[in-house]
């Protein structure tokens, strides 16, 4: 059985919108920082991985917003490792309320990378110990696809800064959301919430690179929008994909 683990999270004004509410990047960095306070309490954390030579980096992720906590109230994250699978790890999280509702939910696909070779390596035995992991899982957890999309209706371009890079020594996955989201008009920002979000990282980029972000927006039923994103790096390839889901406000 897979080891639960539990923080708690107090939305701080910095962390929130123009409307009080809790932005979606804050939200990811607390499912990043949850993650990582496991695998501190359970040994397998930073000080592991620099011995080991090997780190945890985001592949995939799906994360939905039933509803945004609103400046000052507290919340409580909860990660749960669902499995391994070779050189990827899968963890779900639940976020709820002071009430104990839940307000959200995420999957996350990992894969260990070896640092000096940034190769993805064989995770070790003593990690499935860590987390309570039986073994490699017999199913397929690569997560739910990214619908593709040619068109891109709108345009931003990005410098990487020193701030945006992480222990990794590459953009930390929380920007990738950042930058998506500007590239979308303000009048829908305003107009709209997010309410589901996935992503894929499919390369690395680095300090002093800069970004090209594209967006594209699409009606569906109920007037709810869809839009789409590419994220390329100043030599045209491809780092990111997204693809998000938006309410119009009520």
């Amino acid at each position: 059985m897979s080891k639960n683990f539990t923080k708690k999270y107090e939305i701080h004004y910095y962390e929130v919108n123009s409307k009080m509410r809790c932005k979606l990047p804050s939200i990811i960095n607390f499912i990043e920082d949850v993650g990582t306070q496991q695998s501190e309490y359970l040994g397998g954390g930073i000080e592991y991985c620099k011995k080991n030579n090997c780190g945890w980096v985001f592949y995939k992720y799906d994360i939905k917003m039933h509803r945004y906590p609103m400046f000052g109230e507290i919340i409580s994250i909860t990660t749960q490792p669902v499995g391994f699978k070779k050189f990827y790890g899968l963890r779900k999280y639940m976020i709820h309320d002071e009430e104990g509702n839940l307000i959200g939910e995420a999957s996350a696909l990992f894969f260990l990378i070896d640092i000096e070779k940034r190769r993805p390596m064989r995770i070790q035995s003593e990690q499935y110990d860590f987390y309570g992991v039986d073994g490699d899982v017999d199913y397929d957890i690569s997560m739910e696809k990214i619908e593709k999309c040619d068109e891109e209706q709108y345009q931003k371009q990005f410098d990487i800064r020193y701030s945006d890079i992480d222990s990794n020594n590459h953009v930390n996955n929380v920007k990738y959301v950042e930058w998506a989201i500007e590239a979308v008009p303000p009048d829908i920002i305003s107009k709209y919430v997010l309410r589901r979000i996935k992503v894929i990282f499919e390369k690395e980029t680095a300090y002093g690179d800069k970004i090209s972000v594209s967006a594209t927006v699409k009606e569906i039923d109920n007037g709810k929008l869809k839009s789409y994103h590419k994220i390329r790096n100043s030599e045209g390839s491809q780092l990111t994909l997204l693809e998000a889901d938006w309410d119009k406000v009520k």
